[in-house]
């Protein structure tokens, strides 16, 4: 735990909020955490680790209902700090903390977790989420490690600061707003898609390939797709258009025929909206198709449970298998539209190899100390329990950098269409020797 770099960063994301906010900065005149509770956090003083004592002396305060970030309302009130955490397994009452307050986007808000004897934290947005986070097979993460991530989160836009007059539809915490995406986040996809083709094309045998064409389809082609303006209209409409077929094994890049093929736009509740109009419930939408299909078990619940995608879109139990954008509700209090899903025709993870970014297998339950894997068919790439944030999907960019890597490393072989292999070959996910490869990074 590098103490020093803690206090800066939590200062820093603390002045960012203050800055956006539209307050001035001859206001700004805040307090240690020590300095700010005064007598009441000098009691719990010898309950603390020398590191959290001395984070907590450099840390600022500043109280008049200024959130310090979206999902975490800010440091704990000392007589706050013990309330909800467990005890380790020697019945150390005062190993866990809430270090950082939970944001009421769910039911029984806890917060940002720290474990005094390990300095690492991790996110338990409910109190719900303890039996998992502490299961034992669960990564914590350095205390600057998570205030990095919310850092990244703000500079890319995604969490963003606003004056008090702004209203938003989604949840606000003054002065912090969640937008569904960025263009800073448009803009990461999109550079790194066209890395992913650059890399393709190179090695596609014959003369250069490379063109300028911006677009998987023409104008024309995306208007008429009735695909609604956000991230995926803007994402399909300005990346490189490549001259190759295959994107990632047995998964076709989009074309001015297949685009419209849309399996989920019977079930968008806004049918009757016109072009300019706001779509707020986005479904699925299919970026990269497979001549495979997934068939849902014919004793699936309606609901979804179990199934790729949740009511309504469990409605359709047969489409084709493919890597999706994930459905949103643009006015939920933690909308990613860059959430996606590889959605395969076959079930893997049984084998006990394959994973998700928080190391659980495939269909394990977090929440119990006996590890079993199941099949599943979407799991692939998934983050699994998130240790920044609520809970969400993978986002876009993540699963095309590992692409991107699978390609330059030679893991995946190209030809004249591209990306060689159909979709047998993301069986080797769940192989050992192949499933590190099919895993991406923690982040938020």
């Amino acid at each position: 735990m590098d103490i020093g770099q803690c206090a800066k960063l939590h200062n820093e994301i603390l002045k960012f909020g203050w800055q956006g906010s539209g307050r001035p900065l001859d206001d700004f005149h805040p307090k240690s955490w020590f300095e700010f509770h005064g007598e009441e956090a000098n009691a719990v003083r010898d309950s603390l680790s020398p590191q959290l004592v001395v984070f907590l002396e450099q840390a600022w305060e500043v109280g008049d209902d200024h959130s310090f970030f979206y999902y975490v309302n800010g440091l704990s009130y000392p007589s706050n700090l013990f309330t909800n955490c467990i005890h380790n397994g020697n019945g150390d009452e005062k190993r866990f903390l809430t270090l950082y307050a939970a944001n009421d986007l769910a039911d029984h808000p806890d917060g940002l977790i720290f474990d005094q004897e390990q300095n690492t934290a991790i996110i338990q947005m409910t109190v719900e989420d303890s039996r998992t986070a502490h299961n034992g097979r669960q990564t914590w993460h350095t205390l600057e490690t998570v205030l990095d991530a919310w850092l990244d989160m703000i500079q890319l836009g995604k969490i963003r600061a606003v004056s008090e007059d702004i209203d938003y539809p989604n949840s606000k915490y003054d002065p912090w707003i969640n937008v569904p995406y960025s263009e800073d986040m448009l803009q990461e996809a999109i550079v790194m898609f066209d890395k992913l083709v650059d890399a393709i094309e190179s090695r596609m045998p014959g003369t250069p390939h490379a063109t300028t064409v911006r677009g998987f389809v023409d104008d024309e082609h995306v208007t008429s797709s009735k695909i609604p303006h956000g991230f995926a209209r803007e994402f399909i409409h300005k990346v490189r258009r490549p001259t190759f077929k295959y994107i990632a094994p047995g998964l076709a890049v989009p074309t001015s025929s297949t685009l419209p093929k849309q399996p989920f736009f019977a079930v968008i509740p806004d049918t009757s909206l016109e072009e300019d109009d706001e779509v707020l419930a986005l479904p699925p939408i299919l970026l990269f198709r497979s001549t495979q299909r997934y068939t849902a078990p014919p004793d699936a619940p309606i609901t979804g449970s179990g199934l790729p995608f949740s009511w309504p879109y469990s409605q359709v139990s047969e489409y084709p298998a493919g890597l999706y954008l994930a459905p949103v509700d643009r006015e939920s209090n933690n909308p990613f539209e860059d959430e996606c899903k590889l959605v395969l025709p076959f079930a893997i993870g049984g084998n006990g190899f394959a994973r998700t970014s928080d190391g659980a297998r495939f269909g394990e339950n977090t929440e119990v100390e006996n590890v079993s894997s199941q099949d599943t068919v979407a799991d692939l790439y998934q983050p699994g329990y998130q240790p920044f944030t609520e809970m969400h999907g993978v986002r876009l960019v993540k699963v095309l950098e590992s692409w991107l890597g699978m390609v330059q490393r030679g893991d995946w072989n190209v030809d004249q269409d591209g990306v060689v292999g159909g979709m047998d070959e993301w069986r080797k996910a769940d192989t050992e020797s192949h499933w590190e490869k099919f895993v991406v990074s923690v982040g938020w």
